[in-house]
């Protein structure tokens, strides 16, 4: 997947020295990872969102793999699968804010995924079983994180995590982060794994951070003057 995004960046013709910043969060932080092995002088900044690093024996839960079936084969309606996906997605707390006139965030939730989710089509179980496998599938050494970190510097590398994240747990992310030397780590507190929806604002403006910094840490090699 890692070298489909590489193709994508060629034919756009996005390969310019250090003229991108990567964003990957969950399995697309794991592709982010291979992606930087990959084209390490193209990058000028890279986050990786509520992810890790694997190890071979780091299995998803049991009631994550039972949601991801449930919903993959059609085991439930349409509506049930969001919430079961949302549970896994958001604290409890969370979905359960009131906001206005007797509904919860659940309720904007659901109706917002319901305006974009499935389209065109719903993912099929094979799809589903190859996202998994994917993942659990997914290993990044110490020492190819640590040419990671080596081979982007000076660019920006942080690490961003939700302390609830029931999809990829904390402590994952933060093995990962001690493994990135030189490495931003950042936690939401109260924050499950889809972190740019759940505080869209302070997301965003984290975003437009990390680029900055990753634009500054090249800033000082300007073009040579033409006499």
């Amino acid at each position: 997947m890692a070298k489909d995004a590489l193709d994508l960046l060629n034919f756009l013709k996005w390969d310019q020295d250090r003229s991108i910043h990567v964003f990957g969060v969950s399995l697309g932080g794991m592709i982010s990872q291979e992606l930087s092995l990959l084209i390490p002088s193209r990058i000028k900044s890279m986050t990786l969102i509520s992810t890790r690093s694997g190890n071979a024996f780091d299995f998803p839960s049991l009631s994550i793999l039972k949601m991801f079936s449930k919903v993959s084969m059609k085991a439930v309606t349409y509506e049930q699968g969001l919430d079961l996906m949302m549970d896994f997605l958001f604290p409890d707390a969370y979905l359960n804010q009131p906001t206005t006139e007797g509904r919860t965030r659940k309720d904007e939730l659901r109706d917002f995924f319901k305006s974009w989710h499935n389209r065109p089509r719903r993912q099929s179980p094979a799809g589903a079983l190859g996202q998994v496998c994917a993942a659990v599938g997914h290993h990044c050494s110490d020492s190819n994180l640590e040419k990671i970190s080596q081979t982007l510097s000076p660019g920006k590398i942080a690490v961003v995590l939700g302390d609830r994240d029931e999809m990829i747990y904390a402590v994952r992310s933060l093995q990962l982060q001690d493994r990135l030397p030189g490495s931003e780590l950042v936690v939401f507190k109260d924050g499950g794994h889809a972190l740019s929806c759940q505080f869209s604002k302070d997301f965003n403006m984290l975003m437009e951070r990390i680029m900055m910094e990753g634009n500054q840490a090249f800033a000082f090699k300007k073009e040579p003057k033409h006499i």
